[in-house]
């Protein structure tokens, strides 16, 4: 092996040690110098929030799998940004599509993205009669022969060939006096030593329950989706449990004047989905965050 060669592979063992000095996650939106480096080899996960606010959706890309979480609203705009993320991303189907409760700006974008992105399986993590909301999109897929599956607490989806990739589904959805919201299903990512939290619009009722008694899983997370779109505060047991290192919120900017205060309060490096396509890539060992490039017309 020539010098050259030595010091390179020499730099990329050293450099991910030196961007974990200071924690796992590499927000190359804050510091867009900072040097980093993914494993050699190594298979990378990537999530990506489209430019959506006051509405949910993430897509998950995977060893050739793509799952999304929530389908925001059905509203022309947000949905053109959620088609322009699939664009950037060059996502043209959809494997698996999760659905964290049947509230419009969760579930009733599913319909227009399956027209431009076929969804392969919808999962249901509520009755298919809930709602007016649930019972359309279940009419929609059941029309265009896209199978549905119902899933629960406990249980562990996976992704990848050796299924390296696991998201548990939390969901406390056994007290009846909870809201639509603190029954939101959540999902725990793990891919090697990494984690994110979606939260699904868990509120006080559902924070409270999982603080005094955590899932098995546990609830720690590198990277937090800030719970119901960044409007309030988070309760303190339920943030300490999670101990995040960076949280992205994916509400309207006028409205998200709690989340920001308690995350400045707390010393929490945070984004906005709307102000970019956000991307966030991992080898199981680190986080890189930045911002996919896209037509942002909108």
């Amino acid at each position: 092996m020539n010098i050259k060669r030595w010091l390179l592979a020499l730099l990329l063992c050293v450099v991910p040690c030196l961007a974990l000095a200071d924690g796992s996650v590499i927000n190359l939106i804050a510091e867009p110098d900072v040097p980093y480096a993914f494993e050699e080899g190594a298979k990378i996960l990537e999530v990506v929030f489209p430019r959506t606010y006051s509405s949910d959706c993430a897509i998950i890309r995977y060893d050739g799998e793509t799952l999304m979480i929530d389908g925001s609203l059905s509203s022309e705009k947000m949905q053109e940004r959620i088609r322009l993320a699939l664009l950037a991303m060059q996502v043209d189907h959809i494997d698996v599509a999760f659905n964290s409760h049947p509230h419009n700006d969760h579930i009733d974008g599913f319909p227009a993205i399956h027209q431009v992105a076929p969804i392969g399986k919808l999962l249901l993590t509520f009755p298919e009669d809930y709602n007016k909301n649930m019972v359309a999109v279940v009419a929609f897929m059941q029309e265009n022969n896209v199978p549905i599956e119902h899933v629960s607490d406990g249980q562990v989806l996976t992704l990848g060939a050796q299924q390296e990739v696991t998201l548990n589904v939390m969901q406390r959805a056994g007290d009846k006096s909870f809201t639509i919201n603190d029954q939101s299903a959540m999902l725990l990512l793990t891919y090697g030593e990494r984690t994110i939290l979606f939260t699904g619009d868990v509120e006080n009722r559902a924070q409270k329950s999982y603080a005094l008694d955590p899932p098995p899983c546990g609830l720690k997370a590198d990277i937090l989706k800030y719970p119901h779109h960044g409007q309030v505060a988070l309760l303190k047991g339920f943030y300490e449990a999670i101990s995040p290192e960076l949280t992205i919120m994916n509400g309207a900017l006028d409205v998200m004047d709690g989340g920001k205060a308690f995350v400045k309060k707390k010393n929490l490096p945070y984004l906005f989905s709307v102000r970019g396509l956000t991307r966030m890539r991992t080898d199981g060992h680190i986080w890189v965050v930045d911002y996919l490039p896209e037509d942002v017309s909108l």
